[in-house]
């Protein structure tokens, strides 16, 4: 019994150790111990309200101890109804506060909470204001009265709450009739042939995006209306009063920092309105260049399109490394992390990237096509519509539009029709083989009269017959003539093979390759008789084939490796 006595009497020293001074004299006073980084914390509380926080161990009584028999002493003064009027008295062991000459707690240096500069006299003042709010929440909380007037508040804002929502919500329905009725006679007017987006679309993103609208609203009108209600009743105004202050704390942060990252983003407008106007400036220049409006050399006029992309990405990652500094959170460490993750994934999954553009880039400045070309590469066979620095497209004849990597179109072997070194236009081939026993000269014969049928070849220069090999069963022939468009190549040769068709046909030439099974009956000898079968004209074949041999002799000429038949 005596020990417990004794316990009691040291944690009342310790919680107002001068409180005995109040009345003329008292012990002794006692230095604090000051509290450890890990040492626990003691809060004083009245009802909800925290009036206090210690931290201090005085007499070997630690804060929360203190802080608890500080309470129950609060608490004790208020059942007997003594004046709530606080005073508060200083002493050399710390600032004493006492209700009606009975103390209560005692703060002392050691309280105090260094990491955030607290100072004794701020610390006493707030403790001050705390314990006169708590007390008047106290009488509240026995005042029938308030408590009538508090719920006719909360009703009211509860009243206020729905009809908001009601609101929100009908305002909500009719944005969405009215936007969807907008968008869809939009859509209408402009008629974009092959769009996606359909009224089904647009009704789905139109109610999505109010219904996210009208759900933010909602949130903040119940966020606002439960931090009004808990304000109005006594017990639970300290949580009300945390809500609207997280609140507040909350825009308060987010409006400082843009505040302060307002000038960096100034600086980044500025850099960006900057890149933009000289990207168009580089844009004119080389579109000037590609119209030939600028002189310059042809394979500089050639190659604008990708030099126009590259300076025009360098300009852009040189604005991005200049405005970086100016980013907000540019130097935060959560930053930097985001642009290590993003560095590791582009050098991860840009190895095929680099190597397509690479090979774009070989396209273009080595000049192997550019759009507009009628070209062969492997199976693929149309005009270029679109050569890009990833990949080329390619329209077929059947209007199938092809996408080929640059990749596999730099490896492939690769045959431009629409580059040739002769004014005369583009040359076409088709080749016969015939058997030995049908005079060379009649075939060549036959074929000339097909290339004078057929439509889209040129007659000047005149096409020309080239055999091309004396094989064990039959001569190749090889019909050469000139066209104007590549492009119509594939439709000038179906053309070409049906006029050839009818003209065998009408001679009575069969096409046809013999093998050899077995040894003739007789010799496939063509008669001397028989060298001028019709249609062939005496000693034109020779004539022809000097024509030939001199234009052969010009440079450029087919018979080069560059501009040869395929």
């Amino acid at each position: 019994m005596r020990r417990t006595k004794r316990l009691l009497l040291a944690a009342l020293l310790a919680s107002v150790l001068p409180a005995a001074g109040a009345d003329g004299g008292g012990p002794p006073s006692a230095a604090p111990v000051a509290p450890s980084a890990s040492a626990p914390v003691g809060r004083v509380m009245l009802g909800n309200r925290e009036v206090a926080v210690l931290r201090a161990t005085v007499l070997g009584v630690g804060a929360p101890e203190r802080a608890r028999l500080a309470s129950d002493r609060i608490a004790a003064l208020l059942e007997r109804g003594v004046p709530d009027e606080v005073h508060v008295v200083t002493e050399p062991s710390g600032k004493v506060f006492s209700i009606a000459g009975r103390g209560l707690f005692v703060l002392t240096p050691g309280d105090l909470d260094e990491a955030r500069g607290e100072t004794l006299d701020g610390a006493v003042a707030a403790a001050g204001r705390n314990l006169a709010t708590a007390l008047a929440e106290a009488r509240e909380r026995r005042s029938l009265p308030h408590l009538l007037r508090a719920m006719g508040w909360s009703v009211a804002a509860t009243l206020v709450l729905v009809l908001l929502l009601v609101a929100v919500e009908r305002s909500r329905r009719w944005l969405l009739e009215r936007a969807v009725a907008a968008a869809r006679e939009r859509m209408r007017e402009l008629h974009v042939p092959g769009a996606l987006l359909e009224s089904d679309h647009v009704y789905l993103g139109t109610k999505r995006g109010l219904l996210f609208v009208a759900r933010a609203l909602e949130l903040a009108a119940v966020y606002l209306w439960l931090t009004f209600v808990l304000e109005r009743f006594a017990w639970t105004r300290p949580w009300g009063e945390q809500l609207g202050t997280w609140l507040l704390r909350t825009l308060s942060t987010l409006g400082l920092a843009a505040l302060a990252g307002l000038p960096g983003l100034v600086v980044v407008a500025v850099i960006f309105v900057a890149t933009r106007f000289l990207v168009k400036l580089i844009g004119l220049f080389f579109t000037a260049v590609e119209e030939g409006r600028v002189e310059v050399s042809p394979a500089l006029a050639e190659t604008a399109e990708p030099t126009r992309k590259i300076v025009t990405v360098v300009v852009w990652v040189f604005a991005l490394i200049m405005a970086y500094p100016y980013l907000p959170g540019s130097g935060s460490e959560a930053f930097k992390g985001v642009g290590v993750m993003v560095g590791l994934m582009v050098s991860l999954g840009s190895t095929a990237l680099i190597g397509q553009l690479a090979s774009g880039f070989v396209l273009m400045y080595s000049r192997t096509l550019k759009v507009g070309d009628f070209i062969r590469a492997g199976d693929v066979e149309g005009t270029v519509v679109a050569l890009g620095l990833f990949a080329t497209k390619v329209r077929t004849l059947k209007q199938e539009e092809v996408t080929v990597p640059n990749g596999v179109l730099a490896g492939m072997v690769t045959k431009n029709f629409s580059r040739t070194q002769d004014p005369a236009g583009v040359i076409v081939g088709t080749s016969v083989t015939i058997g030995y026993d049908t005079p060379w000269r009649q075939v060549e014969g036959l074929l000339l009269l097909a290339a004078e049928r057929a439509e889209g070849l040129k007659r000047d220069p005149a096409p020309w017959v080239v055999q091309r090999s004396l094989s064990d069963f039959y001569v190749d022939y090889e019909l050469c003539a000139y066209i104007e468009d590549p492009r119509e190549r594939p439709l000038v040769l179906s053309a070409l093979h049906a006029a050839i068709q009818d003209a065998f046909n009408e001679h009575g030439v069969q096409i046809m390759s013999p093998n050899y099974e077995d040894d003739p009956e007789g010799a496939k000898l063509v008669p001397k008789e028989r060298w001028f079968d019709a249609p062939a004209v005496p000693d034109a074949s020779a004539s022809r084939r000097r024509h030939v041999s001199r234009s052969a002799a010009r440079p450029g000429h087919p018979g080069a490796a560059e501009g040869g038949p395929e």
